[in-house]
């Protein structure tokens, strides 16, 4: 079973869904007498909505796309820039005063 799989079902269970029963009576032929098809709500189950919260701390950036990693990447790029650029001019000014 897929990794993709796993979180639509858990998905599914952790918002609820619709699922379609039927009851068929039979006569002593085995032929079909009666058939009753009705819609049954399932609604959200606790432990799923847990496991998806727990899945989705397990990669915080699954939800992102492509432009949004693309943007974060980037911003965290310049913070780095920042902080290196920081850390060097730290270091002359501490050379320098000795």
């Amino acid at each position: 079973m897929s990794k993709k799989s796993i979180d639509d079902i858990l998905m599914k269970k952790a918002t609820g869904y619709f699922v379609e029963e039927k009851v068929e009576e039979y006569d002593r032929d085995n032929e079909v007498t009666k058939r009753k098809v009705s819609k049954k709500y399932i609604p959200p189950d606790t432990a799923a909505i847990k496991a998806v919260i727990d899945r989705s701390q397990e990669n915080p950036l699954a939800g992102y796309t492509d432009e949004q990693l693309a943007q974060l990447k980037k911003r965290l790029l310049e913070e780095l820039k920042k902080m290196n650029e920081e850390d060097e001019n730290a270091g002359k000014q501490n050379g320098s005063q000795d």
